[in-house]
């Protein structure tokens, strides 16, 4: 019936404790969907009373997590972290991804594809609401293993921080800050939806399934309370980091100016002697008249004048 097109179409059915692929529809427990062409969106709206607006909830990135009892079906809207690749360039994102809970299936939409088929992570599932706590739980790892990725880029990025005068580390730590801005914010709206769905009653859990909500909560939690603090430490210390690359420059400066010095008292003698008046001690440029050894006085000069100056710098450093 889904089969209309569109991208991804998965189906699976829970046998003894796991997930396995299923056939086709009509032997499916679970029902994955991505990309829906306009014809699987009449499908769902039409045939499933899903509304246009719900459909979209579930793939726009703005959507709070929430939760929302129809008749025929259950709604559940939660966030995770969108998949990241080197191309982001260190823009950590979120997405939203809907579950609908039917009767004696459930619908899984969602842009990117959860790996429901991993027995580490979805193991154990003898029931669709048992299920659908292993999705939620999947997406509060998946903050967790962004959030341990986020402070390794972040250390790597303080230590070449130390030594670099580029802006770009420091505008990298700016996406940094955004994302987990982002994941501040989705980890909040996650764990309100968690703690209704701990007082709702419709889903009609059964105490295994209550101790893992709790688990689920708790977990996130957690990973709310690390998204905090890598948050506030990010920008606390954004104003340091841009000090230190100020004052790689003023020692860059400085260290030019030395040279600029060092080179400007070799070029002010020599400019000195060679200019086309008499000179003292029979030191003219003409070399039938002046001095044999000259030349070798006026570098003498030249080079007593930059190691008196080093020396002096020296001194005082």
């Amino acid at each position: 019936m889904f089969d209309k097109g569109g991208g991804m179409l998965k189906y699976y059915k829970i046998e003894s404790g796991r997930l396995s692929v299923a056939p086709n529809e009509e032997a499916a427990d679970i029902v994955m969907m991505g990309s829906l062409s306009q014809e699987q969106r009449s499908i769902l709206v039409k045939e499933y009373e899903i509304t246009e607006h719900t459909i979209a909830s579930a793939f726009d990135s703005d959507e709070l997590s929430r939760i929302e009892y129809d008749d025929d079906f259950t709604t559940i809207v939660f966030k995770k972290p969108k998949n990241y690749s080197a191309e982001d360039n260190f823009q950590f994102r979120v997405e939203s991804f809907g579950i609908f809970i039917f009767k004696d299936w459930v619908l899984l939409l969602t842009d990117s594809d959860i790996p429901v088929m991993d027995e580490r992570k979805f193991s154990k599932i003898d029931s669709l609401n048992t299920f659908v706590l292993r999705v939620l739980s999947f997406a509060i790892a998946h903050f967790n293993e962004h959030l341990k990725i986020i402070n390794r880029i972040n250390d790597d990025l303080e230590q070449r921080l130390n030594t670099s005068m580029e802006n770009k580390y420091l505008l990298s730590m700016f996406s940094l800050n955004k994302g987990l801005i982002y994941y501040v914010s989705a980890l909040n709206s996650n764990d309100t939806l968690l703690r209704k769905l701990q007082l709702g009653r419709s889903l009609n859990w059964t105490e295994a399934e209550r101790e893992l909500l709790e688990d689920i909560q708790i977990e996130n939690g957690q990973s709310l309370q690390q998204a905090n603090i890598y948050a506030n430490i990010l920008t606390s210390m954004m104003d340091a980091r841009a000090s230190v690359i100020n004052n790689n420059v003023n020692q860059l400066m400085k260290n030019l100016t030395i040279v600029t010095i060092s080179i400007s008292l070799p070029t002010f003698f020599a400019s000195l002697f060679g200019m086309n008046v008499k000179l003292p001690f029979g030191m003219n440029g003409d070399a039938t008249v002046g001095s044999p050894v000259a030349f070798w006085i006026i570098i003498a000069i030249c080079f007593l004048s930059v190691f008196v100056f080093l020396a002096v710098w020296m001194r005082k450093k």
